[in-house]
């Protein structure tokens, strides 16, 4: 009777790991453009097995990528020291992304890949009227508004 339940339990992981793998393979990758990718550091104490506190640093890294007219931000915890840290990407470079409801993975250079959340999407147009103008706009600006008060003073 043991083996028959260690025999189910063996073929059940085996039908779930085939399952998980065979929707691994369906996903849709689509080529994107790397917009940024940025870090925030918290710390936090945690009480360790002695009794005592501890500090630990969790990183958070934010990836931007461009699809389509929209910026999707991933959000990315590594948990352990070991983990993955996004830094073999280079931004501006195309990437290839899923997007699946709430997750986004993102394929890195060496062929595997990473799962973010998407805490962020943003329109393309709407991001570029959030930036600010740039130092030549600033200047072109700056010249008319001097055209316009000498232009007054002749007037006056």
């Amino acid at each position: 009777m043991k083996s028959i339940k260690t025999t189910g339990t063996l073929l059940f992981l085996l039908i779930y790991i085939s399952l998980a793998a065979v929707a691994k393979d369906k996903r849709e990758w689509k080529t994107g453009s790397l917009v940024s990718i940025t870090d925030s550091r918290s710390n936090r104490v945690i009480n360790n097995p002695t009794g005592g506190v501890q500090t630990v640093e969790d990183v958070e890294y934010r990836i931007s990528v461009l699809f389509d007219g929209m910026i999707y931000v991933g959000s990315y915890w590594p948990r352990w020291k070991w983990s993955y840290a996004p830094t073999d990407f280079v931004v501006n470079d195309p990437i290839e992304i899923s997007i699946d409801g709430k997750e986004m993975y993102i394929k890195r250079p060496v062929n595997s890949e990473i799962k973010t959340k998407v805490i962020q999407r943003i329109r393309q147009d709407d991001h570029l009227k959030a930036q600010p103008p740039s130092p030549k706009q600033q200047h072109s600006l700056r010249i008319e508004v001097v055209t316009v008060v000498k232009s007054a003073w002749i007037f006056s």
